[in-house]
């Protein structure tokens, strides 16, 4: 059994490399050889993602400098087709257009309040230092808090399904 495994190896091993040396295509070339391999390319690819603009400029319509301050800006426009066009640079002259700012630091869901501990007012005598522990501060995350947190999220999704409707129906 030992002497037909070596032996299948032996014939594996052969099998592999008679591409490589003794077998010849029409042209009188090997079928393969080592210079056909070559690794894969594992690069990422490089993406150049345009830098968002973050004040308005002179000629835009109805843009202030405290309104649009700091913030993220996008154009809202309608290609020839009709179709609604959002981009980060205004559309060619002649083109009707809006621009929103986007505060890009603001947070959808606002966070959780932690009480502030009680101060003891202060004894002139010393007295023994005691740490406090964790079950005594409280958890901000109380069974109502929750509660209207997943409230709050189903209602922003409401509004997005309702947001999503609306594009639709205009679009159609």
């Amino acid at each position: 059994m030992k002497l037909f495994a070596k032996l299948m190896i032996a014939v594996l091993i052969l099998a592999m490399l008679l591409p490589f040396t003794i077998l010849k295509g029409p042209d009188g070339k090997t079928l393969l050889s080592f210079s056909d391999f070559s690794l894969p390319d594992f690069s990422l690819p490089d993406f150049n993602l345009p830098d968002m603009p973050k004040m308005p400029s002179i000629d835009m319509p109805g843009a202030s400098d405290g309104d649009l301050a700091g913030k993220d800006l996008f154009y809202k426009w309608y290609d020839a087709d009709g179709n609604v066009q959002f981009t980060t640079e205004p559309p060619a002259d002649g083109i009707e257009y809006t621009v929103k700012g986007f505060d890009p630091n603001t947070n959808v869901i606002q966070a959780v309040e932690i009480p502030a501990p009680e101060v003891a007012p202060k004894n002139d005598a010393p007295s023994s230092q005691t740490t406090s522990k964790p079950e005594d501060i409280g958890n901000p995350y109380s069974q109502e808090s929750i509660k209207k947190l997943f409230e709050d999220a189903k209602n922003i999704e409401k509004l997005l399904n309702q947001r999503a409707m609306d594009q639709e129906s205009a679009l159609n």
